[in-house]
């Protein structure tokens, strides 16, 4: 698993907010002042953010950077909450496309990789909305050993927020949680969170990897294009469990997933501070269970009744 993209930041003292909000989307970060750009000394990053351009060595040092930059201008007052959080907004966007690019156009999966995938037996999607975070960790929790499963996680929540969801890891530390900006691979008893700011796609040998196209929807991540993107894998989910949340967001993917023999669970109703969701899978006719969620994780522990190795048991 690659980790998490290194992005420079080339700033002032009033860049502080921009750095904080790059790592909250997900990045790690190192900040540079301008008087430090020394040819040959520049820790190595997938891009570089340069949010102070008039500085004279900001402006010689952009003509050695081999690394990508985005030169920023227009800052808005950072007093003016709505429109520095769209400006930011606007900043991650393109940094989630960059890299995105970037870890496609790596190497193929080492022999390690296609190993790990090689001991998955199924792939689960964990999703919901409005009070899912809660129902999720509660189905983690019950869990009495590691399951040879990678799970992916789909929420609705802003950009901005999504590392909120990465705290699932506390429910069943034996877990591996992870936002899936980048490239990954599916590896048994690891939860790879969908992004909100860009789509996800899934190679046969188990790759996930983020691309530069948005959700098509106000509500992000999309679920049912989610949903029907991997309805399209050539190993398709074994499963699919619809938590807590409002709207009908993932009516056509189940359809499209079903389709495929995958098995469609739904969080009782009346346990869900939000009922929509499941409601909708459940309504339509396609869910095979339908309970609170340690009992879908009871279930779910005789389904997959060994770990995937000695060390999860």
């Amino acid at each position: 698993m690659q980790p998490e993209p290194l992005i420079g930041v080339i700033c002032d003292h009033g860049s502080a907010i921009l750095a904080g909000r790059i790592k909250e989307a997900g990045y790690r970060i190192t900040r540079v002042t301008p008087e430090n750009l020394i040819p040959g000394q520049l820790p190595a990053v997938n891009a570089w953010v340069i949010d102070c351009g008039d500085h004279a060595e900001v402006a010689e040092a952009m003509t050695w950077i081999e690394t990508r930059v985005l030169a920023l201008s227009n800052r808005p007052d950072p007093a003016n909450l709505l429109d520095y959080r769209k400006w930011c907004d606007r900043i991650i966007d393109t940094l989630d496309k960059w890299t995105a690019d970037l870890w496609h156009a790596q190497e193929e999966p080492s022999p390690s990789s296609a190993s790990n995938y090689a001991e998955v037996e199924a792939v689960w999607i964990l999703a919901g909305s409005t009070g899912a975070l809660g129902a999720v960790s509660e189905f983690l929790q019950a869990f009495t050993h590691v399951p040879p499963v990678a799970f992916i996680y789909a929420q609705h929540i802003h950009a901005d927020q999504q590392q909120l969801l990465t705290t699932i890891h506390r429910a069943n530390r034996d877990l591996v949680c992870t936002l899936a900006l980048g490239r990954h691979w599916l590896n048994a008893g690891q939860v790879l969170i969908a992004p909100a700011a860009c789509r996800l796609r899934f190679s046969d040998q188990g790759e996930v990897f983020s691309v530069r196209d948005p959700w098509e929807s106000r509500e992000t991540p999309n679920i049912s294009e989610l949903m029907m993107t991997m309805s399209g894998m050539k190993r398709a989910p074994a499963g699919a469990i619809m938590f807590s949340g409002a709207g009908q967001d993932g009516r056509d993917g189940l359809r499209a997933l079903h389709a495929r023999g995958t098995r469609i669970w739904a969080q009782d109703p009346d346990s869900a501070p939000a009922p929509s969701m499941p409601l909708c899978a459940i309504e339509q006719g396609l869910t095979s269970e339908v309970a609170t969620p340690v009992d879908l994780a009871a279930e779910f522990m005789r389904l997959y009744p060994k770990a995937p190795n000695p060390r999860n048991t």
